[in-house]
């Protein structure tokens, strides 16, 4: 046997074994996002079907532009807190700071990294509803519900989530974002 041919045969099955793996990997990670996006599409769009308003639609666009403030939010370092929990075990507490004339909507939320999931992020939006009066338009005193009108805000069509992991580790953001936004002052989102 040659050089050429011993190459050629160690060359091929790699070239093979390549071309399939890359297309898993990808399959793989549109998975994942899918997974995320229908999660996060049941719990908005069973919260609306709720107060009678139209389900909303996923939106790779405003998902791109929520992993890229994701992404910031994870690069920002821990604030002191006044809560003794989060000084000990991170550093201080997330900056859960929102993103400044974007002309979209905007949830926050932030939790210890891998300690929970999707489903329970969104999940605490949702539950703002306990505290919300659409007969006055207004949120218990003390309480905020501005995550849950914004996820069912009328005339809010499209939303795109993402997550991202930070403070070395300690941290994870999930970002979601809103086309057209809501939460005007006066108004019941429903």
């Amino acid at each position: 046997m040659s050089h050429k041919q011993i190459a050629i045969s160690v060359i091929i099955p790699i070239a093979v074994a390549a071309i399939m793996i890359l297309p898993w990997a990808a399959l793989q990670g549109s998975y994942a996002q899918s997974d995320i996006a229908s999660t996060i599409l049941k719990t908005h769009n069973d919260e609306r079907t709720a107060v009678g308003v139209p389900d909303l639609v996923w939106s790779d666009s405003l998902a791109t532009d929520a992993k890229s403030w994701a992404e910031h939010l994870a690069s920002l370092p821990p604030k002191p807190s006044s809560q003794p929990y989060w000084n000990q075990c991170c550093g201080g507490e997330p900056d859960l700071v929102h993103a400044k004339v974007t002309g979209q909507g905007e949830n926050l939320w932030a939790g210890s990294a891998g300690g929970y999931s999707t489903a329970h992020s969104v999940q605490s939006w949702a539950k703002e509803k306990d505290h919300w009066n659409s007969d006055t338009k207004t949120c218990t005193p003390g309480e905020v519900c501005g995550h849950y009108t914004q996820m069912v805000w009328k005339n809010t069509e499209k939303v795109g989530c993402a997550s991202a992991i930070g403070n070395h580790g300690k941290f994870e953001f999930l970002v979601c974002r809103y086309s057209p936004p809501g939460n005007y002052n006066g108004e019941n989102p429903y």
